[in-house]
């Protein structure tokens, strides 16, 4: 049920941004900060990992519009008392729903589905040894959320804070990791071209 509403989402969004009065493209990069959510989650603790990439934002008005990412974004988790370093690289599409509350520049709210897809699965020791893990066992598609807060400055340039959750775990059923999901805290600056 979870991912026939998601689906939805996103197709709500792309008709949408079929709508839109106005299109700009931008740039994306940040810093997140990762770790896992779910049982057995104890010993899990946050790391940093970087994100970036590319958007695009559909105005409807001045102040709503339709904004679409697509994101190399690292997660995973580093484990307590021990060095090892479990890291999880995305592509990842955020489709989001933004209100900016001054014609279009100024502070600005976002929300929306996301959908990521698994790209590498790395396991490394305190000393760098990477350790080998099948990745089969991990679900190559993870279904999100995403909530930002932001600014928005007249020549282009913005930066937010953002959260997102995955609803699937990362593991598959039965499998390492089949309770856990992502949880990300990220700080992202953009500039959109052409200013607002």
């Amino acid at each position: 049920m979870k991912k026939l509403a998601l689906s939805l989402a996103l197709l709500a969004g792309t008709a949408a941004a079929a709508n839109a009065q106005s299109t700009r493209f931008g740039l994306k990069a940040g810093v997140n900060y990762t770790t896992f959510s779910g049982d057995g989650v104890e010993d899990a603790k946050y790391k940093f990992g970087a994100v970036g990439g590319v958007a695009a934002n559909f105005g409807f008005s001045e102040s709503l519009s339709l904004q679409t990412e697509l994101l190399y974004s690292q997660k995973g988790t580093e484990i307590k008392n021990s060095d090892y370093n479990f890291k999880l690289n995305y592509i990842e599409l955020p489709i989001m729903f933004r209100y900016t509350l001054a014609d279009g520049k100024g502070p600005f709210l976002q929300a929306g589905p996301q959908i990521g897809y698994l790209a590498k699965v790395k396991l490394s020791d305190g000393d760098g040894n990477e350790i080998k893990l099948d990745n089969d066992a991990y679900q190559n598609v993870a279904l999100g959320y995403v909530a930002a807060v932001g600014y928005q400055l007249e020549s282009g340039l913005s930066i937010e804070g953002r959260f997102n959750g995955d609803i699937n775990s990362v593991g598959k059923d039965n499998d390492v990791n089949d309770q856990q999901r992502n949880r990300v805290f990220s700080v992202q600056l953009g500039y959109m071209f052409g200013g607002k």
